[in-house]
């Protein structure tokens, strides 16, 4: 419960020096917390190691722009399928490349995703791919002598 004279003249300064006090604290806090997360970034970055593959980050904005441009034209049932029948990859691997970007193709397999881009950026339109089925089954000839 506030005292009258809290209640007249409202509640009492906080003493300057306690203020700078916080303030300095405070400011400290913040810049030990920036110094640290640099440091920890700095830790994860890793120096490339020559001759390994590229992956998929903020070094390769070709590569996500290209993913970015490609995504669109993969939202018709099966077309993920058909363009990793046409790079001869596993569904998975495509998944791994065009969406959770933890994995990238190799040359020849991103010249024929530029390819495939390129012809829908053209107009070209999707047809299903009919694969060729089992042969029809023989119907049952009846047994002579069943009958």
């Amino acid at each position: 419960m506030p005292t009258m004279r809290q209640a007249v003249f409202g509640p009492p300064p906080l003493p300057f020096e306690l203020v700078e006090r916080l303030v300095d604290a405070a400011a400290k806090a913040a810049t030990e917390a920036v110094a640290a997360r640099a440091a920890a970034a700095r830790h994860r970055q890793r120096a490339p190691r020559r001759g390994l593959t590229l992956r998929p980050g903020p070094d390769t904005p070709l590569w996500r722009e290209l993913v970015r441009q490609v995504r669109p034209h993969l939202r018709k049932y099966g077309a993920k399928a058909q363009l990793a029948r046409l790079l001869g990859l596993p569904r998975q691997r495509l998944q791994d490349c065009l969406k959770a970007g933890s994995a990238s193709l190799d040359a020849e397999r991103t010249l024929l995703l530029l390819g495939w881009l390129g012809f829908f950026q053209r107009g070209g339109e999707l047809t299903p791919v009919v694969r060729p089925g089992r042969p029809p089954r023989k119907s049952a000839q009846p047994v002579p002598g069943n009958v």
